[in-house]
């Protein structure tokens, strides 16, 4: 049996499995601030058959709400600049179903709370890595660009690149959106 187990060791690069002192069979892979879906998570009830004719169970099944998820996700991106980190953390926030607005004020109440240095350091991101600055438009940086070719894919083909430029642009309006619901750059 192997056994993988999270660690929360913000000082210490993210991202990375480190093997344990145990001949190979228990590691841990290092997430930085994943602590903090301890304090900001959802409940779900699920049921599902269980194999083998063994009936119907019905669990409540604890996971990062939106608040926790973004910035986590902003996070991985930051660090290892996978594709899918910042179209999962796109994703959510196009598609939360309570809209951009609670969204934002999700957010506006934890820059209060007590992972307010997590909430800050990853709308920092999100603004580094989506949003336009003096020194590049929005939809130009990684953030937006990783998306459109997760999503889209990386073609040659005029029609394709054309739509990338599209869809860059919508991730980095949401982005700077959100943003802008927060304060004028995101920081206030």
């Amino acid at each position: 049996m192997v056994l993988e187990l999270l660690a929360d060791a913000p000082d210490i690069a993210g991202g990375k499995v480190q093997a344990l002192p145990t001949q190979g069979t228990i590691s841990a892979l290092n997430v930085p601030h994943s602590s903090i879906v301890f304090d900001l998570h959802q409940v779900t009830e699920i049921q599902a058959e269980l194999l083998g004719g063994n009936g119907i169970a019905t669990e409540r099944i604890r996971h990062a709400n939106l608040v926790s998820f973004t910035c986590l996700k902003a996070f991985d991106f930051d660090q290892r600049f996978e594709r899918k980190d910042a179209h999962d953390l796109v994703y959510c926030i196009e598609h939360a179903p309570e809209g951009i607005d609670a969204t934002a004020q999700a957010l506006r109440k934890e820059r209060k709370g007590k992972h307010r240095e997590v909430v800050n350091a990853s709308l920092a991101i999100l603004r580094g890595r989506f949003a336009g600055d003096e020194k590049a438009e929005g939809y130009r940086k990684d953030g937006p660009v990783s998306v459109a070719k997760f999503e889209l894919g990386e073609g040659d083909d005029a029609q394709l690149r054309e739509a990338r430029a599209l869809r860059q642009r919508e991730v980095s309006d949401l982005i700077e959106q959100l943003l802008a619901r927060l304060g004028h750059d995101g920081s206030a």
